[in-house]
């Protein structure tokens, strides 16, 4: 008898499991039969986007719905307005619920790779610097710009973690969440080739004729040649929080949001890792590849490691995790500084770098995500989660707020790296890319756009040229009283400088310019003797050396 009443109370427990077992295979049986064609059978995504949870956390149980019965108009996605209210239920509980033991060979990646027959035509760019790539992620288009002209569009879907330049600005590549990288031509003007290098996408970087991509499903870094060739996938050891190219070993760094590793990557594709004491949310080099500055979850904290030893020299904890990925740079007063913006957070807190030290934090009183400048301007524009920019002086740290839009939201801000224009976006009420002056604050241009998100510039996001960038702004106050970029003043320009002076002899001449003007066959010295750290040493070398040319001619 006892064991009956003990069946007999497990009774509703059976049913229960009995019932949610048919609720998942009729979810999963629905969705074979009405998405699988296209979204394909393990979900990954196929003609249409992935649908997993990671892709799925920004859109309600409503809106998904929505989608479903009513389909979307001008695409692919057809409506399915036969399916009843319960069937539509279970297709969502089973898109939302969690995908495991995705697989995707770099078989697959070779065989997803498109080539394109796109004409050629020739892009009217006046100075390749200048060239400007903006998302319009609400048309699904990528634009290639300069000053205030669009010169070509094309489509892509889901873009995500950055565009990245070759080092002559011939060729930039534009990643997908859901795993697909672009390749596009500038001197041919156009779209050459694409490949799906897995199912949701990190990042990418580009060293030399390399191409890493960082995928956080499955966990892997697959490498390709400049064609978009998949070479190699290599197996991580956890979920990459980003990778980066390394020029000065040569190669690409990445660390981990669920391990505590950093792993070095070499031109030949084998990968080491080395432990640190806490997995990094986000980092990034400092610009003369000396150090590592990450954010650690556990605690909120922003540490430092020297990047040949990973030996940490500096920690500090903060409120809100900072958000590196957004950081900006500059040079002020002697000393080199970076700002970011803290996720969650109404923070913007300024640091003092080499010396490692926390300056100033300000509250805007909105919550942004970036922190944008360039060389040729004065003040950091930081986003604040509503219409206006707040303006950081990047001097005196004085704040003032630029109005863009009474309604609708300024969330991205790039800038033509002569100083000559701001390219803000702006979504909702008024939408569209608007081009300010970012000397004047003026208005100067406003572009239709459906949903402008991010802008790209090939100078300020080729982390190569930001030693140059940063040593003009060295140059303008230590060098200008006497030098001038490309004309003669008391002194030599830095163009003649650079053509006829080799590096050692530069180096010489900032830092003992009595001893290096009798080397050099003068009968006196002008030149007084100037304090300079390491870093300013370095910032003037890369900024004289980039004035070869015509300015900046590569990225190397």
């Amino acid at each position: 008898m006892a064991s009956l009443i003990s069946l007999r109370s497990l009774a509703p427990s059976f049913s229960l499991l009995f019932f949610l077992f048919s609720f998942a295979e009729d979810g999963r049986g629905l969705y074979l039969k009405h998405c699988a064609t296209c979204h394909h059978e393990e979900r990954i995504g196929r003609t249409a986007p992935p649908l997993l949870p990671e892709f799925l956390r920004r859109y309600s149980d409503i809106r998904i719905r929505d989608l479903i019965k009513k389909g979307i108009p001008a695409s692919n996605m057809p409506s399915f307005s036969s399916l009843t209210e319960g069937e539509i239920k279970e297709i969502i509980r089973y898109i939302r619920s969690p995908a495991h033991g995705i697989r995707y060979t770099l078989e697959e990646v070779k065989r997803s790779r498109i080539e394109f027959k796109n004409p050629r035509k020739r892009l009217p760019i006046k100075d390749i610097r200048n060239l400007i790539v903006v998302v319009d992620k609400g048309a699904k288009e990528v634009w290639i710009a300069e000053g205030k002209r669009i010169f070509d569009r094309f489509i892509l879907s889901n873009v995500h973690g950055g565009v990245k330049f070759s080092p002559d600005g011939r060729d930039f590549y534009v990643p997908s969440r859901d795993g697909w990288v672009a390749h596009y031509s500038v001197e041919e003007g156009r779209l050459k080739e694409k490949v799906r290098a897995c199912v949701y996408l990190r990042n990418i970087a580009l060293f030399r004729n390399l191409l890493a991509v960082s995928c956080v499903l499955p966990k892997s870094l697959i490498l390709m040649d400049r064609n978009l060739r998949p070479l190699k996938r290599i197996e991580l050891e956890g979920r990459p929080s980003a990778v980066y190219e390394l020029r000065s070993k040569g190669g690409f760094i990445l660390t981990f949001r669920d391990r505590p590793l950093v792993g070095f990557v070499n031109e030949e594709g084998k990968i080491s890792y080395r432990r640190i004491e806490a997995p990094l949310e986000d980092f990034f080099i400092d610009p003369f590849e000396r150090f590592l500055i990450g954010s650690s979850r556990k605690g909120k904290k922003l540490i430092v490691y020297r990047l040949d030893t990973l030996k940490k020299v500096f920690e500090r904890k903060v409120p809100g995790l900072p958000h590196l990925f957004s950081a900006s740079f500059w040079y002020s007063g002697g000393n080199f500084y970076f700002a970011t913006r803290h996720i969650g957070s109404t923070k913007v807190s300024v640091w003092r770098m080499y010396d490692w030290k926390l300056i100033k934090e300000i509250d805007t009183g909105g919550k942004g995500f970036f922190v944008r400048t360039t060389s040729r301007i004065p003040h950091l524009w930081i986003d604040n989660g509503d219409g206006s920019f707040v303006l950081l002086d990047k001097k005196t740290l004085e704040v003032k707020r630029l109005k863009v839009s009474e309604k609708g939201r300024a969330i991205h801000v790039e800038f033509s790296p002569d100083g000559r224009f701001a390219y803000v976006s702006v979504i909702g009420e008024g939408r569209g890319l608007y081009i300010y002056d970012p000397l004047t604050l003026r208005l100067l241009k406003k572009i239709p756009a459906k949903h402008p998100a991010g802008k790209y510039n090939f100078v300020n996001k080729t982390r190569s040229f930001l030693p140059a960038q940063l040593g003009y702004e060295v140059f303008m106050e230590r060098c200008w009283g006497c030098h001038h970029p490309t004309r003669t003043a008391f002194g030599p320009s830095l163009r003649w400088i650079a053509k006829h002076r080799s590096r050692e002899e530069i180096i010489s001449q900032l830092v003992d310019p009595e001893d290096t003007s009798k080397l050099l066959g003068y009968e006196r010295n002008a030149m007084p003797r100037i304090d300079l750290s390491q870093e300013e040493i370095n910032a003037l070398l890369s900024y004289i050396e980039s004035l070869k040319g015509e300015g900046y001619a590569k990225a190397d």
